[in-house]
């Protein structure tokens, strides 16, 4: 992999939050981490809404599938002991 050195500015307290956030690793690490973490998921998001908007569920289905999920989601609950 080919790095590239870029130069960014932020202000000061935000500085400060990232070189705390960073902790032992290098600023540059921490900070790479983080932008690929936020593009893969910009990534996924607008790949989600190209595929919500070329499928175009009616609002029947999108319900039926909240409550699907609902259900998978919801926490378990536990049988208390006799």
């Amino acid at each position: 992999m080919t790095i590239r050195r870029i130069t960014i500015s932020v202000p000061e307290e935000v500085a400060r939050r990232i070189k705390r956030a960073a902790s032992q690793r290098s600023v540059s690490a921490w900070v790479t981490q983080v932008l690929e973490e936020s593009l893969g998921r910009a990534e996924l998001e607008r790949a989600w809404e190209a595929f919500y908007r070329e499928v175009a569920p009616s609002r029947q289905a999108v319900r039926r599938a909240d409550a699907i999920f609902e259900l998978l989601t919801k926490p378990k609950r536990r049988k208390r002991a006799a």
